[in-house]
């Protein structure tokens, strides 16, 4: 246990690590998710107003592979199934020849009791993959939902399931979700989840549970796959997501993990992880991009090619040509990239968008590097980090992280929506702190993006918004670039330093004018990428 601690403090920094050793110890001491939880669960009335107003969604499968499970955490599962306020589902339970005459007995009493408990006893043990995929070729619903053989299911949750079902047939939903201790006294770790991202998908599985997918489409990519060990999940969901993009996220907490030391992600987490980056590196290639994926302080690191005749011109903007002649000397010496052409823009804040819109009209290149003059301290392979993800046609701009001389974020994507409109995600968190899921510390999409150190492919640019002078001005921007269809992604692996400034929308004072304008442009503002279940005072993942 101290070896971890020690590891998680090397890669989170000590100040990060004794506040998230903090919020569990109070989650498990003073039960302050349990009472959260408590108040966001539907009351009796809602249940029941559910069961008699089922939506048309037809029969959803639930498929379980089961093998030695306790008979208590087993007999919880089927608790939770026979609790569903949707009434049209069968739970399709394979065990993989069980050795615990129990475990067999638990479930020979639930078909008895229950036609909509499917049981099947397999001659031998195929494994988590083999056992769903037996259980997958019994299913008769349109939709099957996937589910572990001793977590917990909401009351709620096939209900919510067939209402989305029901309103727009996705190929696939997904919910958030919750831990739950092995006794059942206690939740932890809410994962309250971004909406779809395929971006966010290469680097972690966020989506796990609850997952629905259309049955016929799971059938037709060969359900999970053997050889995925630990991350078998991962791997359909991303075999998924090379058919469809039709894909819903439910924001409620429907399914809860079971906490059991004996499972494989705590037993064998660095096997789960090489599994998952071979995942990743094989979607990859069937989409037609080689990639290298290793894992790097439990994260799944990932390394496109990128080829060496493109052209690179660097936008840089200051207030005096000697600031930046001095900042373009700072990227060159840093990064060393053949690559790199410059155009000096001196100019203020009034004139800035106008004047970046005029030299992206004029650059012949094919990517453009938007960059603060008081930007300084890039690591080596900055062009590179920035380009392996620009390159892609579905990428709009790609964000470095920036901090400041103590290393604390300055930079790394905005989060809308919040108070004034939109803030900088984790502000003053020391640069590889991680924060909310470990998010700062891998590659992910964000709702927008600062001028201040910004590539994107020429052919993909739109012109900035001149009636703006700070930051929201780019946020209106990267608005705009989204709705072309683009993602727009933050790299950590490319980092600079730059000081907090206006273009970075630091703090919560804002040009009140500004401010007017963007509130009446952008009603109703959402951010898919920073759930809408987080707080809107500040964007550092704090609950509402």
């Amino acid at each position: 246990m101290l070896q971890e601690l020690r590891e998680y403090a090397r890669i989170h920094g000590p100040a990060f690590t004794l506040r998230r050793s903090a919020e569990k110890a109070v989650q498990r001491v003073f039960g302050t998710y349990d009472r959260l939880w408590r108040r966001q669960q539907p009351t009796a009335e809602t249940l029941e107003n559910q069961r008699v107003n089922p939506p048309a969604a037809g029969l959803i499968s639930v498929i379980i592979p089961v093998y030695n499970t306790a008979p208590a955490l087993l007999q919880a599962l089927l608790d939770s199934l026979r609790d569903q306020t949707y009434a049209g589902w069968e739970a399709i339970l394979y065990d993989g020849a069980s050795t615990r005459p129990e475990t067999a007995a638990v479930l020979d009493a639930a078909a008895a009791r229950d036609s909509r408990f499917r049981v099947f006893h397999g001659r031998e043990n195929l494994g988590i993959a083999g056992n769903t995929n037996a259980a997958l070729a019994e299913a008769r619903g349109v939709y099957t939902a996937l589910a572990d053989h001793d977590d917990w299911l909401s009351p709620e949750a096939l209900w919510q399931a067939a209402r989305v079902i029901a309103d727009s047939r996705p190929d696939m939903l997904y919910s958030d979700e919750d831990r739950i201790t092995e006794d059942g006294r206690h939740r932890l770790d809410p994962f309250w989840k971004p909406d779809w991202s395929p971006v966010d998908l290469l680097t972690t599985n966020y989506i796990c549970h609850l997952a629905v997918i259309r049955t016929a489409l799971l059938r037709e990519i060969g359900g999970l796959r053997t050889g995925f060990d630990g991350s078998q999940d991962h791997d359909l969901f991303l075999r998924v997501a090379e058919k469809t993009q039709r894909i819903h996220h439910l924001p409620l907490t429907l399914y809860s993990w079971r906490i059991v030391g004996s499972s494989m992600s705590h037993q064998k987490l660095w096997a789960c992880l090489e599994t998952g980056c071979r995942a990743v590196a094989e979607h990859e290639a069937r989409l037609g991009w080689p990639v290298t994926a290793v894992p790097v302080n439990k994260q799944i690191r990932l390394w496109y090619p990128v080829p060496r005749d493109v052209t690179v011109e660097t936008l840089i903007f200051g207030d005096s040509e000697e600031a930046c002649q001095d900042a373009l000397a700072e990227l060159s010496f840093r990064t060393e990239d053949p690559r790199l052409r410059a155009a000096l823009l001196v100019t203020d804040a009034q004139n800035l968008y106008a004047s970046l819109n005029e030299a992206a009209a004029s650059s012949g290149s094919d990517y453009l590097l938007l960059l603060d003059a008081r930007a300084w301290g890039m690591n080596r392979h900055f062009i590179r980090e920035l380009l392996m993800y620009a390159q892609r046609p579905e990428i709009g701009a790609v964000t470095a992280l920036l901090s400041d001389r103590r290393q604390h974020v300055t930079h790394a994507g905005f989060a809308v929506g919040l108070r004034g409109g939109a803030q900088c995600i984790n502000e003053g968190f020391f640069h590889t702190a991680g924060g909310w899921r470990d998010a700062m510390n891998r590659v992910r999409e964000v709702a927008a993006v600062s001028p201040c150190c910004t590539m994107i492919r020429r052919d993909a640019w739109v012109p900035f918004p001149e009636d703006y002078r700070t930051g929201l001005g780019a946020v209106e921007w990267s608005l705009r670039l989204r709705e072309t269809g683009k993602r727009l992604v933050c790299t950590p692996h490319a980092e600079a330093e730059l000081a907090r400034n206006e273009l970075l929308l630091s703090g919560r004072r804002r040009d009140s004018e500004e401010l007017a304008r963007f509130l009446s442009a952008r009603k109703d503002l959402a951010d898919p990428c920073y759930g809408s279940r987080f707080g809107r005072r500040k964007a550092d993942y704090s609950r509402r």
